[in-house]
């Protein structure tokens, strides 16, 4: 396996950097993995994944979107300006802009045939880009596109409201009214126990969500229709220790794989698996690979 590290642009021209994992023979097919909150590309877990990949003879390529860490800054190629972004700042309605762009450099590259992978929040981004492209009647972009891989999806308002608690009514009434007076793009320290963020960022979890809002697995009347889109072989796992569900993964699985009506399907979880998969990275993998050569997506 080799790495090449890759710089490339945002369709918005944000400037961006990956790591390209490729095997000893050239490929026409590539995972682009898609990180969640707080996180970045420099993971054992995408190491690993990495590796499992271009065994099989498959590229892997993992990248910073612009929500990467809590604070970052990027400049824009017009401007030449610092610009502040990160998972305290970023609107997860930003991520088509980094997706697309980064499919766009591998398609550059000569890979034809693209595997989306999300983690956590980076779920969310994948789901919410693909049905962009169904919005948007970008074929070109879907046909590309041969399997989906989503690992630990959240249910973001939820999880949003699990983790304020009592105080989450309160918290948003504060950032409703700093966005009334103009300051929701501004970022806020709430106490010395937590991060900086933008108030809108919150805000549009918690409210303004209308187009990411698709993974209510507590609410047994939805029909899952934005996953239910995806008609390419889709890949779902979680773990079932310290995960961010709140039910059983047990449970989960089960009411996802009668709900979800895609005839290639592998909706599961891996026991004694963390949010991270820590220490089941290669249990994970190898689960991976099993469901790419099963729907023969390595061309």
């Amino acid at each position: 396996m080799q790495i090449e590290k890759v710089y490339f642009n945002s369709i918005d021209n944000l400037n961006l950097i990956g790591l390209l994992h490729t095997p000893k023979k050239k490929t026409k097919t590539v995972v682009i993995s898609v990180h969640g909150i707080t996180s970045n590309c420099l993971k054992r877990r995408d190491d690993i994944l990495a590796q499992k990949c271009t065994d099989l003879g498959i590229a892997y390529f993992c990248f910073n979107n612009r929500g990467h860490e809590i604070i970052s800054s990027y400049g824009r190629i017009e401007d030449n300006d610092m610009h502040f972004y990160g998972s305290g700042g970023e609107s997860v309605y930003d991520s088509y802009y980094d997706i697309k762009g980064a499919m766009l450099e591998m398609q550059k590259r000569g890979y034809e045939k693209i595997i989306l992978q999300g983690h956590s929040m980076g779920c969310t981004k994948v789901v919410y880009t693909y049905n962009e492209f169904l919005n948007n009647n970008e074929t070109t972009m879907l046909e590309s596109i041969v399997g989906v891989i989503l690992l630990s999806m959240v249910d973001i308002p939820t999880a949003l409201k699990e983790m304020l608690g009592k105080d989450y009514k309160k918290i948003i009434s504060y950032f409703q009214m700093l966005k009334k007076r103009g300051k929701g793009d501004r970022l806020v320290v709430l106490d010395d126990t937590t991060p900086p963020v933008r108030p809108n960022s919150i805000l549009e979890y918690a409210e303004d969500n209308k187009k990411i809002d698709f993974a209510k697995f507590g609410d047994n009347r939805t029909t899952f229709k934005e996953l239910n889109n995806i008609k390419v072989p889709l890949f779902m796992r979680w773990g079932n220790i310290n995960e961010l569900i709140f039910q059983g993964a047990d449970e989960l699985a089960k009411k996802l794989n009668e709900k979800i009506k895609n005839e290639n399907k592998d909706i599961s979880y891996i026991q004694g698996a963390n949010h991270n998969y820590t220490g089941k990275e290669d249990e994970l993998g190898e689960q991976i690979v099993e469901f790419i050569k099963r729907n023969k997506l390595q061309f």
